[in-house]
């Protein structure tokens, strides 16, 4: 190669890398702009100086660690919840530092609404669902710890707060596991119990029944000296 081509060449190939820059730097701010954090942390990862190892991060006075469960910013009054899997410090050719966090969902009862209302009937405000669905979502996004019991834990609290919540069935791949149809049951409609309900129990067989099941409003219930279950009745 003549030593006069040299030059030319290197001046091409620093506009080259700078024009591959500027692209990639486009990109970023429309993946951004659009909170596309999936596919920014796979444009990313590449990075020699990204990191996805952290074990804990510290955001806004509070350290979370990973496992934890999380309260995660919606777009309405109520909360997601999600727990924290990774920790990622995404480093662009610019040495700009894109920090993230990859959960994995849990499903809420408004996240249900493809649901038949007899089945919703039975699902609790504070009911949580862990889903095989993974995203990569902004630290700012963390709102606080959440707490997540079993039903048996739950139903012996007697106060909570709107960060705790109670668990009985997974959601993978859009379906329950168990199914519905096996979970633990009560009243004499054999329903999955549910926390927002009002109840009654038995004074015979200690068993529990919706008002609604009995035939009783929240009125008449306050007025009985003792309940009888239509079973017991028998």
């Amino acid at each position: 190669m003549s030593a006069s081509l040299e030059p030319k060449i290197s001046r091409t190939s620093s506009l080259n890398e700078k024009q591959d820059n500027v692209l990639l730097q486009s990109k970023i701010q429309n993946l951004i702009q659009n909170k596309d954090n999936n596919n920014l942390y796979k444009l990313l990862k590449k990075n020699k100086k990204s990191r996805t190892y952290y074990k804990k991060l510290k955001y806004d006075g509070i350290i979370y660690k990973i496992g934890q469960n999380l309260c995660i910013k919606a777009d309405r009054r109520v909360d997601y919840v999600a727990k924290l899997i990774k920790i990622v410090k995404l480093v662009d050719t610019n040495d700009e530092i894109y920090p993230l966090i990859k959960v994995q969902w849990y499903y809420r009862k408004f996240e249900l609404g493809d649901l038949p209302v007899t089945q919703l009937d039975y699902i609790s405000e504070n009911e949580v669902f862990k889903t095989n669905e993974y995203d990569y979502i902004e630290i700012e996004s963390i709102v606080s710890l959440a707490s997540i019991l079993t039903y048996q834990e739950f139903d012996k609290l007697e106060t909570m707060d709107d960060t705790t919540y109670f668990t009985r069935a997974g959601y993978i791949n859009r379906a329950f596991q168990p199914p519905i149809d096996q979970w633990t049951t009560t009243c004499i409609c054999e329903k999955p119990p549910n926390p927002d309900l009002k109840y009654i129990q038995c004074e015979v067989c200690q068993g529990w029944c919706h008002l609604k099941c009995v035939d009783l409003t929240r009125e008449k219930a306050k007025k009985l000296l003792n309940f009888v279950c239509p079973k017991c009745q028998q």
